[in-house]
C-alpha cells in the first residue's frame, strides 16, 4: 500500500514539475558551469576546483583534448564509494561553490589560453561532426545505406483523424531521422512507436510519445549530429545516469513539452547480442511502476533479431524497424501483439478486447 502511495505521489510530481526536471537536466548541460578541463591551470584550476560540488551533483564531465585536437568527455566523479557523505557535504557547500566557483572560473577565463582552450571545447560540443563506427557495424550486421526489405504492417484500422496524434512529436521524428540517416548512424524505432508501425503503419492512438533506439557506442556520435536540430523548435538533453554515464538522451519538443526518448543498446560481441540500457533503474525519484515496466525491455536480443534493419511506415515517415519484428517487439509485450483495443467504425469508438492479455497485468489500465 506505501509503495503504490509513494508510486502515485511520485508519479504526480513527476507530471507537475517535469518541466522543472528538463531545468535540471539543461542545467547539467551548461559546459562553463559543469564542465572541467584536464589539463587546466592558474585561475581556471581554482575555479573547477572551487565548482566540485556542484559538479558532483550534476554528474560534472572532464573534458581531454585528444591528438587530433578534438575532444571527449568522461565523468569526472566515481561514485561507488562514499555518495552519501560526498553528496551531503557537496550540497551544504552548493551556494558557495557555485557563487564562488563560477566568479573564479570567469576571470579566468580572461586569460587568452584558457579562453582559447574552452572555445575550442565548446565549439566540438556544438559541432555536428560523427565518426560512425563501420567496422563495428559489419561485425553486427548491420548494412548501411537504404535498407532492402520493407515492413508489411497488420492493417489495424484507427478512428479517423487519429493519425494526427503526436503530430509534432513526429515532425521531430521526421527531423531526427532524417539527421541520424544521414549521419550514417544505424538507429531504429523502438517500444510503442515500433508497435505502431507493426500494427497501423503509424501512431498508436493512445501513445504517449516517440521512441528511438542506437547503439551505446554511438552516443557521442547521436548527440553531435543533433546538434543541427533546430534550437527553436527542439532541445537535446542527456538523461544519462551517474551509474550508467552515456546511455540515455531525450528531445525535448518546445512547441508541445513533450519528451521522445533515445534508448540506447550495450553491444556482446561475444554472445552477439544487444541489451537496453536501464539508465535510471536505481534513481529514487522515479516511480516503481514505470521501473516494472521499463524492466521487460532489458531482455537481451541476438543480433539476427534486429539486424539488417527493415524500413516501415509510420503515419507517412520512413523510419527503420527491427529485422523480425515480430519477435523483437513479443520480448516486450508477449506473443500476442494484436491491439487490446480494437476500432468499431459502426461505433465510433475503441472497445477493450478483455480477452487479450493486456488486460491482465498488473498495471494495465
Amino acid at each position: 500500500m506505501i509503495d503504490r502511495i509513494w508510486d502515485f505521489f511520485v508519479d504526480t510530481m513527476m507530471t507537475l514539475f517535469m518541466p522543472l526536471v528538463c531545468t535540471y537536466f539543461g542545467f547539467c548541460s551548461n559546459t562553463f558551469i559543469n564542465t572541467s578541463v584536464q589539463n587546466a591551470s592558474g585561475l581556471e584550476w581554482v575555479g573547477n576546483t572551487m565548482l566540485s560540488p556542484v559538479q558532483y551533483l550534476l554528474a560534472g564531465k572532464e573534458a581531454i583534448q585528444l591528438p587530433d585536437g578534438s575532444w571527449e568527455l568522461k565523468q569526472r566523479f566515481d561514485y561507488n564509494h562514499g555518495f552519501w557523505i560526498k553528496a551531503t557535504s557537496s550540497v551544504l557547500a552548493l551556494p558557495t561553490s557555485l557563487v564562488l566557483g563560477t566568479a573564479v572560473k570567469g576571470l579566468g577565463m580572461l586569460n587568452s589560453e584558457s579562453a582559447t582552450r574552452y572555445n575550442s571545447l565548446l565549439d566540438d560540443i556544438q559541432s555536428a561532426r560523427s565518426r560512425p563506427h563501420f567496422e563495428l557495424y559489419h561485425q553486427l550486421g548491420i548494412e548501411m545505406g537504404d535498407a532492402k526489405e520493407k515492413l508489411i504492417a497488420q492493417g489495424y484500422k484507427r478512428r479517423p483523424g487519429d493519425e494526427m496524434t503526436l503530430f509534432f512529436e513526429k515532425e521531430a521524428l521526421k527531423d531526427i531521422s532524417a539527421i541520424l540517416t544521414n549521419a550514417q548512424i544505424p538507429w531504429w524505432v523502438d517500444c510503442g512507436t515500433c508497435l505502431g508501425a507493426y500494427r497501423y503503419s503509424g501512431v498508436i492512438p493512445w501513445d504517449g510519445d516517440i521512441d528511438i533506439a542506437v547503439l551505446a557506442p554511438d552516443f557521442a556520435n547521436v548527440q553531435h549530429a543533433l546538434n543541427q536540430l533546430d534550437p527553436k523548435k527542439y532541445i537535446v538533453q542527456d538523461w544519462s545516469s551517474r551509474e550508467r554515464p552515456d546511455s540515455y538522451m531525450k528531445v525535448y519538443v518546445r512547441k508541445t513539452g513533450t519528451l521522445i526518448d533515445i534508448y540506447h543498446f550495450d553491444i556482446d560481441l561475444e554472445k552477439r547480442q544487444i541489451a537496453y540500457i536501464l539508465a535510471l533503474e536505481s534513481n529514487l525519484f522515479f516511480p516503481e511502476w514505470w521501473k516494472v515496466r521499463e524492466r521487460r525491455f532489458k531482455v537481451p536480443v541476438a543480433f539476427e533479431t534486429v539486424f539488417p534493419l527493415k524500413k516501415a511506415q509510420f503515419d507517412g515517415i520512413e523510419v527503420f524497424v527491427p529485422n523480425n519484428v515480430e519477435k523483437y517487439l513479443q520480448r516486450y509485450y508477449g506473443e500476442n501483439l494484436d491491439p487490446a483495443k480494437i476500432y468499431d467504425p459502426i461505433a465510433d469508438r475503441y472497445e477493450k478486447d478483455l480477452s487479450h492479455p493486456y488486460w491482465q497485468r498488473v498495471y494495465a489500465h
